[in-house]
């Protein structure tokens, strides 16, 4: 399939599906809140996807809706919402309600999140997972010459069974531990019937782009089969052909991916050309080729692509898809906990940050695993949405709980210039973190673009 992705036409589609992906999740959220605003008669003035100039407006009932110029977010403007700009409290504004009702309605946009997150995740199950077999076991495919798997004495086939002392039964679950970066990691593994453990440290990433390194080397086993052969590079004179697997290099066998991937871009001239042989259909071909460097990917290729893994498409039925459902759900959750965690301990980097640019590609880039991996990746955003959405930050729900209960607690709510200040102070603060988070996102652009392109 990939390659079709050659054209700037389809990095546009990706980028308009995360765009549209992202605008359900706002519109999600957002009539969370409108729905019980509405149910508890609070006026609603607003209710617009996007920010800016509206490209398209409606008023019905008294609310005006809206499609606005930058999808990145949404609101929802209710009567007598800020008290600075409004005076006199009258029937049917915001303030006018008692506290549990306005509550409800902060909580009302994140449980909306939430709740729909738990509907995907379950219509994914449901309708079937394409599961890669290769991630069924937890053996490793590859290690990459001088990087840090290698150092620890990790070895291609050694059979992962714990990492830091957590049970390992797939390689999701090494993805999962990796992901956390308890580095340094304590791994016990089985080579040839014996037990064996080993010291593996993760390198840190502080730069940017994407972290050229995100597993130490470590890679699955992840079948070597040709999924494209890019146009005028040196596999393609050499007769490389889409669906070739290969069985070794310069006499070597070749087991993954990632050990053709880590031979190849350790090319050294000087010893002559690479000597490849595939697997095509019953037979084996012996090719011969001279990798090119490419000075944009900073090491040598030879123009292919990865194909699709093998996999199986599971459908759990109705009651194991609500246990597959509610055992993912918690995973995301904690899982951001953990990155919120990893952030405070400095574990991980401000720079590893992503904002509504980044989540956008991302979104592309899941595309082409097709609509269900769409649906698990909504999910994942989703469950982000509400929980950070719950933070106690003053422009987010949680801040208005937060005010919320310091009103219950002083029994009487902050003073109009107070919350002026406070909102004013944290818009600035957001406004800053937005354009970070976005520098952060054009940053790794390049290197997205080139995993959407195959290139």
């Amino acid at each position: 399939m990939m390659h079709f992705l050659h054209s700037s036409g389809l990095v546009v589609l990706f980028l308009a599906v995360g765009l549209v992906v992202l605008g359900i999740l706002v519109l999600v959220h957002e009539l969370g809140h409108f729905l019980v605003a509405k149910g508890f008669g609070i006026r609603v003035l607003t209710f617009s996807i996007g920010f800016g100039k509206p490209l398209w407006k409606k008023t019905v009932g008294g609310t005006e809706y809206r499609i606005s110029v930058v999808p990145f977010g949404g609101f929802v403007a209710m009567s007598g919402e800020h008290p600075e700009d409004k005076p006199t409290v009258e029937p049917g504004d915001f303030t006018s309600k008692p506290k549990w009702q306005r509550a409800g309605v902060a909580v009302a946009g994140p449980a909306a999140n939430y709740l729909f997150a738990m509907i995907c995740l379950y219509v994914a199950f449901v309708a079937g997972v394409n599961e890669p077999v290769y991630l069924k076991r937890p053996v490793i495919g590859a290690v990459a010459d001088s990087s840090s798997a290698q150092k620890a004495g990790l070895l291609p086939g050694d059979s992962i069974v714990s990492m830091n002392g957590k049970a390992v039964r797939t390689w999701e679950d090494v993805d999962r531990e990796l992901s956390l970066r308890e580095s340094p990691y304590s791994i016990a593994y089985v080579r040839n019937g014996a037990a064996g453990t080993a010291i593996f440290t993760l390198p840190q990433w502080r730069g940017g782009g994407l972290p050229k390194d995100p597993t130490g080397g470590l890679y699955p086993l992840f079948s070597p089969t040709i999924g494209f052969v890019k146009q005028g590079a040196p596999a393609d004179g050499a007769g490389f052909k889409a669906g070739d697997t290969v069985v070794s290099i310069d006499g070597c066998s070749v087991v993954s991916w990632g050990q053709l991937t880590d031979k190849v871009t350790h090319f050294e001239g000087a010893k002559g050309p690479m000597h490849f042989a595939v697997k095509r259909g019953a037979d084996t071909v012996a090719l011969t080729v001279v990798p090119a460097f490419q000075k944009d990917a900073g090491c040598f290729q030879i123009g292919v692509g990865r194909g699709n893994p093998a996999s199986v498409k599971v459908r759990y039925g109705p009651l194991g898809s609500a246990r597959k459902m509610l055992a993912a759900t918690w995973e995301n959750t904690t899982l951001v906990f953990n990155i919120v965690g990893m952030l405070s301990t400095r574990k991980v980097s401000a720079k590893e940050l992503t904002g509504p640019v980044g989540i956008i590609q991302w979104i592309g880039i899941v595309a082409l695993a097709g609509p269900v991996e769409i649906l698990k990746f909504m999910a994942l955003i989703g469950i982000n949405l509400a929980i950070l959405n719950l933070f106690p930050l003053v422009i987010t729900d949680g801040g208005l709980l937060l005010f919320l209960l310091l009103e219950a607690i002083r029994r009487k709510p902050l003073s109009i210039r107070a919350q002026s200040i406070i909102n004013r102070g944290a818009i600035a603060f957001f406004f800053v973190l937005f354009m970070y988070v976005t520098y952060n996102d054009l940053g790794r652009l390049p290197d997205l673009l080139k995993i959407m392109t195959g290139r």
